[in-house]
């Protein structure tokens, strides 16, 4: 039985920006607060792997992130893409669509925890801490509908609550377990304390709170056909995690993916960063596009303005790294060298990635995007693989900087024929300049005994040499992204509405 009747707008009739002042505003006020929600999850994030590496072993933290791996795994393949179907359409969604989106969701991700249940069996205490962790996505999948709202109108303050709510609940309840004996199951268990707080949030926060979801074939099969071309990135990417992750610890070992997992710890405040920009340019390029207004402006803009950003956060991490084996032990001395090819690689690709894929998604121009992650995984493999036996972890780093360039060639050049976009303008000086700021940066920190001291040091030659290049190069360009960060905070702490 079907089940589902139009039962209207899920939320009385709210205005969503479509274009012109308000649509910048909301999109300037997201892009802070989400900042400042990666900023602090950064200080958390960073402090709290200090201590968890501390606590455990390199192999500890190879099966959590083999864990991680299959909970995002299960959460992208069991959205189908339907979230991002009725995210680009102009018409809002109605609740009997959001509980039929929603009711597909849950049935999957429940088969996905149930399999992964019955799979882990077999493997013993490895394999259910893995399926520990994946039980969190049916709770994480009920907050859905608003977050699809929310998205429709570009109010991220909600989402920005509740991914602070999950970071500090995750950090303080994985920390503290850990501490007192529960080794790996800390950070299993606390999987599902930041689920179900992050979800207890939205439904307090949220504009439908928990909608009973239904089965509607009717309903979700038109959705299915954008969602498909959005699920086929997904698949790619996703198949990239998990080889890469596999392979790693096939060719190296379990300990080597722990190194891996903690410099992917380390860069998960700048690529929550970077994810979060890109959730702020498909739903403003689908409402910009919808008003039949130019986005080159928007794009060069765009770029710009995200390589300055990427710039100040990697140049210092990788200024600093020297000094990270100082504080979390020696047997992590492959981390710095892993970090700093990996930098290299987000410097070079992220802010192509982030602001031309969201032009490429609300244009329906999936087919680009699909080619250009699937060119960067192949590449990325090809170098890293053959290398990883004799140099380690590091070769991660390399085969990633490889993939991002090329993924930022076919990007670029598909922007440029379809908007006339000044791409490599753009983005040439902040790249240039954030390059030699960080190899500045981290030859200090290097220099001699590698201590805490000498680390903060390099970080704030880096950044020097960067605000400094920058005043010099391209001082209007630091001056507007001042002034679009004021702009960003004045619309940020404005009442909603």
């Amino acid at each position: 039985m079907d089940g589902s009747r139009d039962t209207g707008p899920a939320r009385p009739p709210v205005r969503e920006p479509l274009a012109g002042p308000e649509l910048r505003r909301r999109a300037t006020g997201a892009a802070l607060l989400l900042g400042a929600r990666g900023a602090f999850i950064l200080v958390l994030g960073l402090g709290a792997n200090v201590l968890l590496a501390r606590l455990l072993v390199p192999r500890d933290f190879g099966i959590v992130a083999l864990g991680t791996v299959l909970l995002t795994l299960g959460g992208y393949l069991v959205d189908g893409g339907l979230g991002a179907a009725l995210i680009r359409r102009p018409d809002p969604p109605t609740k009997s669509e959001l509980e039929a989106v929603n009711g597909a969701q849950l049935a999957a991700t429940g088969g996905v925890a149930l399999a992964c249940a019955a799979a882990s069996i077999p493997f013993g205490r490895d394999g259910l801490v893995v399926a520990v962790m994946v039980a969190a996505l049916p709770i994480t999948i009920l907050r859905a509908p608003s977050v699809i709202l929310l998205e429709r109108r570009l109010e991220y303050r909600p989402l920005a609550t509740v991914d602070v709510v999950e970071a500090i609940s995750f950090y303080v309840w994985a920390v503290s377990t850990v501490a007192l004996g529960m080794g790996v199951w800390g950070m299993a268990s606390g999987m599902i304390v930041r689920a179900v707080a992050g979800t207890a949030v939205m439904t307090r926060m949220g504009p439908v709170g928990l909608l009973r979801p239904r089965w509607s074939w009717s309903v979700v099969r038109p959705l299915l056909s954008f969602g498909a071309k959005v699920q086929v990135v997904v698949v790619v990417a996703i198949v990239r995690e998990q080889g890469l992750n596999v392979a790693v610890a096939a060719i190296a070992g379990v300990g080597a993916l722990g190194v891996w997992n903690l410099a992917w710890r380390v860069l998960q405040v700048p690529f929550t960063l970077f994810a979060a920009v890109g959730r702020i340019a498909y739903p403003a390029m689908s409402r910009l596009l919808a008003a039949g207004e130019d986005p080159r402006p928007v794009i060069e803009r765009g770029l710009a303005t995200v390589a300055v950003a990427t710039a100040f956060i990697l140049v210092g991490i990788v200024s600093f790294a020297p000094a990270l084996p100082t504080l979390v032990g020696r047997a992590w001395g492959d981390v710095p060298a892993t970090l700093l090819w990996s930098s290299l690689a987000m410097i070079v690709g992220a802010p192509t990635y982030v602001v031309i894929v969201g032009h490429l998604y609300a244009a329906d121009d999936v087919g680009t995007v699909v080619r250009a992650v699937l060119a960067q995984t192949m590449c990325w493999f090809a170098v890293s693989l053959p290398l990883i036996s004799s140099i380690g972890p590091p070769a991660i780093g390399l085969g990633w900087v490889a993939g991002a360039a090329v993924n930022a060639v076919i990007l670029a050049r598909q922007a440029i024929r379809r908007t006339a976009a000044a791409v490599g303008a753009s983005l040439a000086a902040p790249t240039g300049i954030a390059i030699l700021a960080g190899a500045l940066g981290w030859l200090t920190a290097s220099a001699g005994t590698e201590t805490v001291l000498r680390g903060l040091l390099g970080a704030a030659v880096g950044e020097l040499v960067l605000v400094g290049g920058l005043t010099l190069v391209r001082r209007a360009l630091l001056r507007d992204t001042y002034r679009l960060l004021v702009r960003s905070v004045r619309s940020a702490t404005a009442p909603p509405g």
